[in-house]
């Protein structure tokens, strides 16, 4: 008979959980480009620089509002369009990579890990998140009714 040791939440685990609670969808196929509330990839200019789009409207970018100079850029600008309610994504698969969007993903487990509904969490990762966060399932992890 064999047992699995429960030792932490996977960072796999806590972007499926992080995704769950804000109902993201992530795509990386094209043909989703014009059918998502953000879209994130690169442009050339026409002297070859590269340039990086976040923006809301494929059809009609704002460069002022939209485009970005640096990539690093990009993980804020994800999250901020997080924030203002956007759930379906495109992003370019080097920049989901490059722009480390797993990371922000982790990260904004790590800050609203108090509000992940518990029902989805088995009992060893509320025992985890009680253990690593503080939180005590009553008190802080969100039960919805």
């Amino acid at each position: 008979m064999s047992y699995r040791v429960f030792r932490k939440l996977t960072d796999t685990r806590k972007i499926e959980l992080i995704c769950d609670h804000f109902e993201l969808d992530i795509s990386h196929d094209i043909n989703h480009f014009d059918s998502v509330h953000c879209a994130i990839y690169s442009e050339s200019t026409a002297d070859g620089y590269d340039v990086f789009v976040v923006t809301n409207n494929t059809k009609n970018v704002s460069i002022c509002e939209d485009v970005y100079y640096y990539d690093h850029d990009i993980g804020e600008a994800f999250r901020e369009q997080v924030r203002y309610g956007d759930k379906t994504f495109y992003i370019e698969e080097y920049m989901y990579e490059d722009c480390y969007i797993e990371d922000q993903l982790i990260e904004m487990f790590e800050e609203y890990v108090h509000d992940i509904d518990s029902r989805k969490l088995t009992p060893e990762e509320r025992n985890y998140i009680k253990e690593n966060y503080g939180k005590e399932d009553e008190e802080y992890i969100k039960i919805e009714t």
